[in-house]
């Protein structure tokens, strides 16, 4: 036993840091032995997945192997296999599982190799711990559990192989109804096996979640929470219990909740206890609620409330809605036999004749928690829909005739729809189209029974035709004229007077008087239309024109005559047109228009002079060159007022001699007006160049003679001077200015005059882009 304690504390120093929840739910060990001392051994493990903070199967898992003396033979590392999910058995229809179930289960297999030692050897697995839901025991979330093997002593057994468990118990149960499961086990050795109830052995804690390596036999047992014992693990009357025997456990559960549960299957040859499977798990005792619900419908009936309804045919298919089960029984209702039940989910079944039956449809018969439920089968020989109608024009109501005759019942119902958004409910009722075309038309008649049946029919409609008569118009009346019309086979013109045929397609009229003819032109499908021509009839024709005007040369002018039907105008000399009554004139020069405006033979003339005037001779300057922030004088002539834009950066708008100051280059036109009130645009640009520089000299001779006594400099493209600082050959400022508006450097500081040596100048500016400039330099002083 120090042995062990000097190991576990070395363990613990090195400890891996793994999360403590882990919520373990059950698992078992066992081994194959596969010769020369070598055994196949295989760990179950079950861990809750429904909660996401859980952790997950260990990889590796310690697995550590012991002698009889407690002393540790091998520690394994066994790496995670991978898992997958127990699902919960659903045999059960009466079962509903409830959210949040979920079980994964881990299955690490490895191979040791173990000769025959006194005692035999313990291999154990250690992980902590359990759901806190747990109700049967203490302290479920700081509990833990332990995994053993047991190789017996060689001289009892030789390549002995465990017994281990076929079946894994239901995750779920139900509360208040029998549990009976089959935990029996196989020994590939044929050994004799015994089952009994057991205390499942507690393991780790939440402080070492997964001792590495884990501690050796004896384990401490898991401690009941009263009012449950190793006898009495879940509850209920008769408690749990399994047959020693065949390992059928019993159980009657009735308190909700989680619960582990522990059993044993022991092996024994000729008598001799070789070893033991423990297996713990956890049961989910829940509340098993009918959740079964029998419901049917039909795929080729109507469901009219709980009435099935079959016009024309007596066979039906059934359409099983049921749900939460797989077992049905049906019986479709047909009184004086017995026969007319079927099992199937979905049958099909043929009655006898029409009539009324009442279906029952039972979902898991023979169930405390199946369902049943009943419907009407209503069989009737149903209606035939039949209409008739004559095809029409667009625009001339068609007459539909309902033809529907009951096969039994009467009809009570006509939905026609007309195939152009258009619809009625009444028996035969009347419809026009606007527009030519096929359309289909429905029509559905339904019994008093409730059947229907629709037939659609194709209807024509013939197009109205498009007269199209001539456009009305003037005539002298001496004169005769044409008129047109078209798209008919016959054409009948009214009224008949001064007209050469009231018959015909494009007849001549002479009428001495305004008159209106009016023609009906009948197509080849007997639709009709009519059209009106109105000729208006005049014996003098007064040609009424705009009158003369003066316009500056390239100037449009609009000319406009009135009174007649046709004009020409002479010469077309700058005329858009010469043949309608509003052409466009661009004159350069005056010219005098004649206009003939004519109603047939009758005829009128007029004149209208225009007068151009010519434009000044604008002139803007040539183009000019600046520095940024310097001025310039702009120039124009040819004119008595002038007008320049854009304003920007200019003294007067108005003046032929504007000064501009742009920043930036830019192009101004000048509207120049000569004293005919004429004028002519030009344009000037004047070019900004980006310069930006401090001309300094680099001497001077403040001697009092009048030259070059101050030191003086000049700026190009700056906008504002914001120091100039003169420094000693020391570095010390002799002379300052805030801008180039104080009095100049004369060579003296303090009022005395400077010695004759080199100093230097520093002087710093903004220019008109708002970029800071700075100029230095050496500045001899010379007397």
């Amino acid at each position: 036993m120090k042995s062990y304690t000097k190991y576990l504390l070395l363990a613990i120093f090195f400890l891996p840091k793994i999360s403590g929840g882990y919520h373990i739910i059950g698992g078992e060990m066992y081994y194959t032995c596969t010769g020369s001392n070598n055994y196949k051994v295989t760990l179950k493990i079950y861990r809750d997945c429904s909660n996401f903070q859980a952790a997950s199967f260990d990889d590796p898992a310690f697995i550590t192997v012991y002698d009889a003396t407690g002393l540790p033979v091998q520690n394994l590392s066994v790496p995670f296999p991978g898992s997958t999910t127990v699902q919960p058995d659903l045999s059960n229809p009466c079962l509903e599982v409830p959210p949040g179930i979920c079980v994964e289960q881990g299955v690490y297999e490895f191979t040791v190799n173990l000769p025959p030692s006194n005692g035999g050897y313990d291999i154990v697995y250690q992980r902590c711990c359990r759901n806190s839901t747990i109700v049967n025991i203490i302290a479920p979330d700081n509990t833990g559990a332990t995994y053993t093997a047991h190789i017996p002593d060689g001289s009892l057994a030789v390549c002995n192989s465990s017994p281990r468990f076929s079946n894994y118990p239901p995750i779920v149960i139900c509360s208040g109804t029998p549990l009976i499961f089959d935990h029996s086990a196989t020994d590939p050795d044929g050994d004799q096996l015994k089952y009994s109830m057991c205390t499942p052995s507690q393991g780790a804690t939440q402080i070492i979640p997964q001792p590495n390596p884990p501690p050796p036999p004896p384990y401490i047992p898991i401690i009941w929470a009263p009012p449950y014992s190793l006898n009495n693990q879940v509850g209920g009357i008769p408690p749990m219990s399994v047959d020693s025997l065949t390992g059928l456990l019993t159980a009657n559960p009735v308190s909700l909740g989680q619960y582990v549960v522990g059993i044993c299957v022991t092996e024994y040859r000729n008598g001799v206890f070789l070893s033991k499977n423990v297996r713990d798990f956890q049961f989910n005792v829940t509340t098993c609620n009918p959740t079964i619900i029998a419901d049917f419908n039909s795929f080729n009936a109507i469901t009219i409330g709980d009435t099935l309804l079959l016009c024309g045919e007596t066979t039906i298919t059934f359409d099983n809605l049921s749900y939460g089960s797989s077992s049905f029984y049906w019986d479709f209702g047909v009184p004086g036999i017995s026969t007319d039940v079927s099992s199937l989910q979905n049958p099909t079944y043929t009655y006898p004749d029409t009539g009324i039956y009442k279906v029952m449809l039972v979902a898991a018969p023979g169930l405390q928690c199946g369902d049943t439920t009943y419907k009407y089968v209503k069989l009737r020989m149903g209606v035939i829909t039949d209409f008739g109608f004559l095809n029409q024009c667009a625009g001339v109501p068609i007459q539909f005739t309902d033809q529907s005759v009951a096969l039994d019942g009467i009809l009570t119902l006509w939905q026609w729809t007309f195939g152009d958004g258009g619809s009625s409910v009444q028996q035969s009722p009347s419809h026009s189209y606007a527009s030519s075309g096929n359309y289909n038309v429905t029509l559905t008649a339904v019994t008093s029974d409730g059947c229907s049946e629709s037939t659609i029919k194709q209807v024509t409609v013939y197009e109205i035709p498009q007269v199209n008569a001539a456009p009305d118009t003037f005539i002298c009346d001496i004169d005769s004229v044409q008129l047109h019309a078209s798209d008919g086979m016959i054409y009948s013109w009214q009224p008949d007077y001064n007209i050469s045929s009231l018959n015909s397609q494009n007849p001549i009229v002479g009428p001495d008087v305004t008159t209106v003819y009016s023609v009906t032109v009948i197509s080849s499908n007997g639709c009709k239309n009519i059209d009106s021509v109105t000729i208006q009839v005049t014996d003098t024709v007064i040609a009424t024109v705009s009158g003369d005007t003066i316009v500056c040369e390239g100037q449009l002018v609009q000319l406009h005559a009135e009174g007649a039907v046709y004009y020409l105008w002479s010469p077309d000399d700058y005329l858009n047109n010469a043949a309608i009554s509003d052409p466009v004139s661009k004159p350069l020069s005056n010219v005098t228009y004649f206009i003939d405006s004519y109603i047939g033979s009758c005829l009128d003339e007029d004149t209208i002079s225009i007068t151009v005037l010519a434009l000044p001779s604008a002139d803007a300057g040539p183009d000019v060159t600046i520095n940024q922030g310097e001025i310039t004088q702009l120039n124009a002539s040819g004119g008595i007022t002038y007008l320049w834009k854009p304003p920007y950066a200019l003294s007067d708008q108005g003046i032929f001699n504007p000064m501009a100051s742009p920043l930036s280059s830019t192009t101004y036109s000048v509207t120049v007006t000569g004293d005919n009130v004429c004028s002519a645009i030009d344009s000037v640009t004047v070019i900004v160049t980006h310069i930006h520089e401090i001309l300094a000299p680099n001497a001077f001779t403040p001697n009092g003679d009048g030259k070059n006594d101050f030191f003086q400099f000049f700026t190009r493209g700056i906008a504002k001077i914001t120091s100039i600082q003169i420094f000693d050959r020391w570095g010390e400022i002799i002379y300052r200015a805030e801008n180039n508006e104080a009095p100049p450097w004369g060579g003296k500081y303090m009022d005395k005059d400077c010695e004759i040596e080199t100093y230097v100048y520093v002087i710093k500016g903004i220019t008109y882009d708002g970029n800071m400039i700075q100029k230095a330099g050496p500045l001899t002083l010379i007397r």
